[in-house]
């Protein structure tokens, strides 16, 4: 726009260029504080601590004035001036009652004009806290009828109008609340999304916003009209409404409105540094009020805002600028030259005469300091000489208004570039989080870093999940019966704390069941049955301790750790079990530690330099006592069960037919690390020559791991069953149930009508204990050793079994089987050897601490009379100081005839007064000497 069009639409009098610089310094907004920048004065910098309210009064014609100076302020560079021209020229008297109404609608026009987009996006201001106001004040009471004819209560009435205006403000609502989209909804979704979409929500919405919206907060704390009587919100609001605001004082509500309205400035120009569009505010608002006059509500208006100032003490950035033909009574007297003055001493004295006034009586709290009452000249027509001269000196180096920049960090290019680098840096810190959760996810099996098992948990490289399961946690196991095992655990483990809670009197153990394949891969949920049940019988024990209340009774919590498949990773698993006893020192044994194998050699070695004693379950290698002082187990070497097959081989020679010659061949695993199958192999081979057999050994090569090599070139464990098919004498089976399955299958396939005479170690107790795979081969029987009597029922004659009844109801059908292969017996007595050791320690000495080492030392003291009674024979030690394999443990040879049934072909060992069979080897002297 040329310069000159520009100057023509000012009005040109004298002191012009002295009135738009007051103007342009009164708005330009500083960049630090919220006070205008100072103006000099005579040289020196002035503070200002306010806006003053401008009276412009002019002689001549104040609307051609006040437009002028609207139109100063629409062409500020760089941008508009935030500014509403309002005509007052039809307002009510301020005596009258009406000049309420009259503020109102002035206060809503400036309020519509500040709103309006041609301020520009950073200028636009919202006005939530006087529309709030402006509403009730129009929002008639009054108590009408509803659709039932019955009166409606104004609260009510006042409630559902609040709700529609606030579901209109919001676009969400009121597209949800339209009739066309309620239809199309209730249409094509269930009833209950309908229900919540279109009135839980929203009435939900509704109920907090009125509770915590700034607007609602707001009105109940601001300080006119007494707002906390009644208060409630709803009774404030209705005050407001009409006709009720009409009996109230009109100066409380006036000041009210402006209150609202100036607070809703205050908030838009509050600079926060998460807010740089208030920092791009470089001009303060002007309210141009034309014709301000005793007629209409111009100077109520004024002396209203003075007054919210006065009373909040609180910097509003707005700047009054009054246009009229008289001065307001108030600010004619505080200085009677006021009036008279001059433009041209507008800066030097005028002005500076304010400033002085208003710091020295600026405290009283009246309203006459406030007010910068100006005298405009006449305003010059075209037509005069001196127009063109006053124009050029007056108007022409002062029509331009320049208005601060926006700092650089607040500028909207900088803005957006800053967001965007922090929406990059965000994202870019959430696909780093996202990535170290993943990661942490797949190296905790699957478990965020939140979990409560997910310290105690790791994803090995063969991808099975390790560690110590705490709170339920099932290692991704397939087998439904398991997981529900797990869970028992878990459960029995919070009564435990609870328990624990309620008597600390009572001793107060954690035994850590430790086993080999309690993960899923590569495994049916058949060949994890073994290690359910050794759970279960663990669970049972648990449970009855549960149950007792002696002072002496422990309380005892189990936590399931698995080690992977052959116990490879065992050695992990007892690093994490060593940072884990640090923080629970109620941690004083491990039990479980299945399959003989290398890895639980190193496994053993490992949990004695932590120190933890063991009591092993099914384990029966010779080797595994000579690993730690420290391992104990419930089961019998292989040492004894190779005595017991070569007695019973030998009376099957005398007795009957089965065998046709006095030769026996054995089957052992080529695997260097399966110590089971290497020491029983061997202790067989032994056991047999002593009784005048001729032995035979031969290997077979077990399938490689996932991803392994062959450990040896030996045939498989089928074509090894289909080479026995024309063998004369006794073959005994010394590997592992998996390969036992694969032999029976070499011998279906070749010789099932005449199979060789079969008898397996204690490891095929697993396969005979699954119905569904020990009847896979029909017509082919077999004997194979068992840990148990092989007979068990839930009619309550045994602990274990009455309790497995109350825990595991489902398992009940399954006893009967799978009681043949004996962990859950094991696991029971292994358990209840912890349980009677404790309980020796507190009645020999009551104040000694259950320490690994103190529960060690008691459990090799269990021996004659302190012998436990088990679910699986007698367990004692025998009293020799060196011996940690019970005395003459239970060993029972069970056959499995052509119809796949079972039944006991006669047992050796203590079992309570029952005898052992006659051909079973002599027991073992008990030492009677007292044990060093």
């Amino acid at each position: 726009m040329a310069s000159n069009e520009l100057d023509s639409s000012i009005p040109v009098f004298r002191g012009a260029g002295h009135l738009l610089r007051l103007i342009a310094d009164l708005v330009r907004r500083p960049r630090r504080r919220e006070c205008p920048e100072p103006v000099r004065h005579r040289g020196v910098a002035q503070g200002r601590e306010g806006l003053p309210v401008v009276c412009l009064v002019s002689g001549g014609d104040h609307t051609q004035l006040a437009k002028g100076i609207s139109y100063f302020l629409s062409h500020a560079d760089p941008r508009r001036v935030p500014h509403v021209l309002h005509d007052l020229a039809d307002g009510a008297a301020p005596s009258d009652p009406e000049s309420v109404e009259a503020v109102r609608s002035t206060l809503e026009h400036l309020a519509r004009g500040f709103a309006r987009s041609v301020n520009g996006s950073d200028g636009r201001v919202r006005f939530r806290r006087f529309g709030l106001v402006n509403w009730l004040m129009q929002t008639g009471a009054g108590g009408g009828r509803d659709d039932t004819g019955g009166l409606e209560g104004t609260d009510h009435t006042l409630l559902r109008g609040l709700r529609e205006r606030e579901f209109r403000r919001r676009r969400l609502f009121g597209v949800l609340r339209s009739p066309e989209t309620e239809l199309a909804v209730d249409g094509t979704v269930p009833w209950w999304v309908w229900l919540f979409a279109v009135h839980v929500f929203p009435l939900a919405w509704f109920r907090l916003r009125r509770g915590l919206g700034c607007e609602y907060r707001w009105l109940l704390n601001q300080p006119y009209l007494a707002p906390r009587d009644p208060g409630t919100f709803i009774g404030f609001a209705e005050r407001l409404t009409a006709p009720h605001h009409q009996v109230e004082d009109p100066q409380q509500v006036r000041k009210l409105m402006v209150n609202a309205f100036l607070e809703d400035l205050r908030v838009a120009f509050r600079r926060r540094i998460w807010r740089p569009r208030t920092a791009r505010r470089t001009a303060y608002c002007v309210a141009l009020l034309d014709g301000t006059a005793d007629g209409n509500c111009g100077y109520a208006l004024m002396q209203a805002v003075i007054d919210v100032r006065n009373e909040t003490g609180a910097f509003d950035p707005l700047l009054v600028v009054g246009c009229g033909a008289e001065p307001p009574a108030a600010g004619s007297q505080i200085r009677a030259d006021w009036g008279h003055s001059s433009l041209w001493e507008l800066t030097e004295r005028l002005y500076g005469g304010w400033r002085d006034t208003f710091l020295h009586t600026g405290r009283a709290r009246n309203r006459a300091p406030w007010y910068l009452p100006v005298t405009v000249p006449e305003l010059m027509p075209p037509s005069e000489e001196s127009y063109e001269l006053t124009r050029r000196l007056e108007v022409g180096q002062d029509a331009r208004l320049r208005i601060p920049e926006p700092p650089l960090w607040a500028r909207r290019a900088v803005s957006l570039a800053v967001a965007g680098c922090v929406t990059a840096g965000l994202l870019g810190a959430g696909a780093l989080v996202l990535r170290g959760e993943s990661a942490y996810r797949r190296a905790h099996c699957g478990l965020s870093r939140f979990a409560d098992d997910a310290g105690t948990l790791r994803t090995v490289e063969t991808g099975e999940c390790i560690g110590v399961s705490r709170h339920g946690f099932t290692f991704h196991s397939p087998d439904a019966a398991l997981n529900e095992t797990l869970a028992k655990i878990s459960e029995q483990n919070g009564r435990a704390d609870a328990a624990h809670r309620a008597a600390p009197e009572r001793p107060f153990v954690t035994l850590v069941h430790l086993s080999a394949l309690l993960s899923s891969t590569g495994r049916s949920s058949g060949q994890l049955a073994y290690g359910r049940e050794a759970l279960q019988g663990a669970a049972s024990a648990q449970a009855r301790q549960l149950r007792s209340t002696g002072s002496a009774e422990p309380i005892v919590r189990i936590f399931p750790a698995n080690a992977g498949s052959g116990m490879r990773f065992g050695t992990r698993v007892v690093e994490m079990l060593e940072e884990l006893r640090r923080q629970d020192p109620s941690i004083v044994g491990v039990t479980g530690l299945d399959q003989s194998r290398e890895a639980t050699n190193r496994t053993i070695r490992k949990l004695t330099e932590v120190g933890l004693p063991m009591v092993a379950t099914t384990l029966s290698a010779d080797s595994l006592v000579r690993q730690s002082p420290m391992y104990f187990q419930v089961s019998p070497q292989n040492s004894r069960e190779a005595e017991v097959a070569a007695a019973y081989a030998a009376h099957l020679v005398r007795t009957t037919g089965r065998i046709g010659k006095k030769q026996v061949r054995v089957i052992g695993s080529a695997d260097p690390t399966d110590t089971y199958s290497k020491t029983l192999s061997g202790d067989v081979v032994t056991r047999f020559r002593a009784r005048g057999f001729t032995v035979e050994r031969v290997s077979y090569t077990p399938p490689p791991a996932p991803g392994g090599e062959p450990v040896s070139d030996a045939p498989g464990a089928g074509a090894v069953g289909r080479r026995t098919c024309a063998y004369p004498g006794l073959v005994f089976f010394a590997g592992r149930s998996e390969d036992f399955e694969t032999l029976l299958g070499g011998i279906n396939e070749s010789c099932n009508s005449s199979p060789p005479a079969l008898i397996g170690g204690d490891d095929v107790a697993r396969l005979a204990a699954d119905e569904e795979r020990r009847t896979h081969y029909p017509g082919i029987p077999y004997d194979f050793l068992d840990f148990t009597l092989g007979s068990a029922r839930c009619d309550g004659t045994s602990e274990l079994y009455a309790e497995m009844s109350r825990l595991f109801p489902a398992e009940c059908a399954k006893v009967p089987s799978s009681s043949l292969d004996g962990h859950a017996a094991l696991g029971f007595d292994a358990v209840k050897l912890y349980i009677n050791a404790v309980k020796q320690l507190r009645e020999d000495a009551a104040g000694m601490p259950l320490t690994p080492p103190a529960v060690w030392h008691a459990i090799s003291g269990v021996h004659g009379d302190e012998a436990l009674d088990g679910e699986s024979g007698i367990i004692g030690f025998g009293g020799d100081v060196d011996r940690q394999v019970p005395l003459d443990k239970l060993l029972s040879v069970q056959h499995i005839d052509e119809a796949g049934r079972p039944a006991q072909a006669g047992f050796c060992g203590r079992v309570g007064g029952r005898r052992q069979s006659a051909w079973c080897p002599r027991w073992e002297p008990e030492v009677t000497a007292p044990r060093r």
